[in-house]
């Protein structure tokens, strides 16, 4: 039995047994990233204490970032259909988000240090502490852990959240 086979074996008991607790969205096409050809991870980390460890990466219009924590990713930029006054999307760990950042909110999007992004190509995936974030064309960043995520792209963007989870439904209609 391969370490995939009994990881979703274990969550399907773990969901059964517990019915209260929220399963994971089932990935959607939007979502996988199986096709991507995986960068080293090494090159996008900033070494410079105050990052506290994040990996940085930039693609078009998007400035990225994964960690500090564990299942944490955000991009810095806003989309045709987010609220006014966005300047970001994140998601912290694995029970919050996605959500909208706003000016002056605490959550801090860029290094701090000055490190210098790498470009992160088309068709590319970095995987790092639980997330993984590819480009899967121009213009289009997608970022997600284990049940959350989000994807943008000049004129729209894409929530992934639990399945049913009713309390949010930020993604506009297609």
């Amino acid at each position: 039995m391969g370490v995939r086979t009994l990881i979703v074996a274990v969550i399907a008991l773990v969901a059964a047994l517990l019915p209260g607790v929220a399963q994971a969205a089932p990935p959607t096409a939007d979502f996988d990233f199986s096709q991507y050809r995986s960068v080293n991870a090494d090159a996008y980390r900033s070494l410079a204490y105050s990052d506290n460890g994040r990996h940085y990466f930039t693609t078009g219009r998007w400035s990225c970032q994964i960690g500090p924590q564990a299942n944490a990713a955000a991009c810095k930029g806003r989309p045709a259909t987010a609220p006014p006054g966005v300047i970001g999307v994140a998601f912290a760990g694995e029970s919050q988000g996605p959500y909208w950042v706003r000016p002056g909110s605490s959550f801090r999007l860029g290094p701090v240090s000055g490190f210098r992004a790498p470009v992160l190509p088309i068709g590319s995936r970095i995987t790092v502490v639980n997330v993984t974030c590819a480009v899967p064309r121009a213009g289009v960043v997608a970022c997600r852990n284990w049940n959350r995520g989000f994807q943008l792209s000049r004129g729209t963007h894409r929530f992934l959240y639990p399945a049913g989870d009713t309390a949010h439904d930020g993604n506009p209609k297609r």
